[in-house]
């Protein structure tokens, strides 16, 4: 990677075509346990979080972003896991993008899997293979407005999916094509503020504290492979 590239984490929430054509930045799977740290040690300009890991293995942690930021990297958020984490961490500096960030930042108590989705190999750029459960929501009330489904009806659709595992959910034909993917939407805003700044030069500054080293945090990091005072990761780190 050139330096001081940014890193973005992306997956089903837009095609990574799409996302080159916004931002050239070096793409990266969704994001699990150990990512950011092992980017934080590439020294990238910034890093974007917009997809993420929900169930096949350890999600991202919030000290990850944490130790990125008192390193002095903006880290953005939006559309998917960028956007919970964002909302959870917008008080120490985190940026969020986008109208899901807004969401659950305003409301805490939304379930996470309303942006989960389940998706296809890495290797063929993590397509999707279900819908989120805020893309469902949005089509069913756009498809409302525009004739195609009667209230009761809408809402006896949003019942039955909200009780499937997000792995099952998916669009009603009658509603599929009613409303662009908000997720999507929220990812290609996230890019173009990022491309903003990088030809501003004008990245935002962090003024994130470091994060307390805890035995449970090196524990999970070594899991990943990751032992701080490596490679990467001085020992004026801990």
């Amino acid at each position: 990677m050139s330096k001081n590239r940014c890193i973005v984490f992306l997956g089903p929430s837009l095609p990574r075509s799409k996302a080159k054509a916004i931002f050239d930045a070096s793409y990266r799977p969704p994001a699990g346990q150990g990512d950011i740290m092992r980017a934080c040690a590439e020294g990238p300009s910034a890093i974007g979080l917009i997809d993420g890991i929900f169930k096949d293995a350890p999600t991202v942690r919030h000290r990850e972003i944490l130790w990125a930021m008192a390193h002095g990297i903006p880290v953005f958020g939006a559309a998917s896991m960028g956007a919970l984490r964002a909302a959870e961490l917008s008080r120490q500096g985190m940026i969020g993008v986008g109208l899901i960030y807004r969401w659950y930042r305003r409301f805490a108590l939304l379930p996470d899997d309303a942006v989960a989705v389940t998706h296809g190999p890495a290797a063929l750029g993590a397509p999707a293979l279900s819908d989120a459960l805020v893309d469902i929501r949005r089509a069913l009330s756009a498809a409302t407005r525009q004739g195609l489904l009667s209230c009761d009806d809408a809402k006896a659709h949003l019942r039955h999916i909200k009780a499937l595992p997000f792995a099952e959910r998916h669009l009603p034909q009658v509603a599929g094509a009613a409303m662009p993917s908000q997720k999507a939407h929220d990812g290609a805003q996230l890019l173009h503020r990022m491309a903003n700044h990088s030809v501003n030069d004008d990245w935002p500054a962090t003024t994130c504290g470091m994060p307390p080293i805890v035995d449970a945090w090196l524990d999970d990091l070594s899991d990943g492979g990751i032992e701080l005072g490596g490679s990467g990761f001085g020992k004026h780190d801990v």
